[in-house]
C-alpha cells in the first residue's frame, strides 16, 4: 500500500486487505486465510479446484472473496473450514433464462460443470466475522 507513513498508521494491514489481489489458481487445492480477504481468485485447473475458506471468525466483518470460473471442464468447490460456519445465499438464472452452474449445499459452494457452468461465472462470498458466509452468484452470460 502506498502509505507515506507505512507502519506508523495502525490501519495498514486492514487497508492492504481492502486492496486485495488477483490470483490465478492452477493447483487442485488451495486453503485461504483471513489475510486473503479482498482477493479475486480465478479457478483454472482442468480437474477442478478445491478451495477451503478460512473460518469466519478469522476474518473481519465485511471481508470479501471473489471466485471466477476460468475452466469449466470440471467442478470446483468452496468449502467452509469450520462446521460451525454457515453459507447462505441464493442462486438464479442466466440472463437468457438458462441454469446457473453454481449450487450451495451443506457448507459447500460448487461450481457445477454439469449444471450449466460457464467460463466467467462468478461467486462472491462476504463474511460476517463471526460464523456466517453470504454468497451471491453472477453468470457470465
Amino acid at each position: 500500500m502506498a502509505n507515506p507513513l507505512y507502519g506508523q498508521n495502525k490501519a495498514d494491514n486492514e487497508l492492504d486487505a481492502l486492496a486485495g489481489k488477483y490470483e490465478k489458481v492452477q493447483a487442485t487445492t488451495k486453503t485461504l486465510l483471513g489475510s486473503d480477504a479482498g482477493g479475486v481468485f480465478e479457478l483454472l485447473h482442468a480437474s477442478g479446484v478445491a478451495i477451503t475458506l478460512p473460518a469466519a471468525s478469522a476474518c473481519h466483518a465485511g471481508s470479501k472473496y471473489t471466485f471466477i470460473c476460468g475452466d469449466a471442464t470440471a467442478d470446483s468447490t468452496l468449502t467452509r473450514a469450520s462446521s460451525a460456519d454457515t453459507i447462505a445465499g441464493a442462486g438464479g438464472a442466466t440472463a437468457d433464462g438458462g441454469a446457473l452452474g453454481v449450487t450451495v449445499a451443506a457448507g459447500v459452494v460448487t461450481f457445477d460443470q454439469s449444471g450449466g457452468l460457464a467460463v466467467g461465472d462468478q461467486v462472491e462470498l462476504i463474511c460476517d466475522g463471526v460464523s456466517k458466509w453470504f454468497v451471491s452468484f453472477t453468470a457470465a452470460s
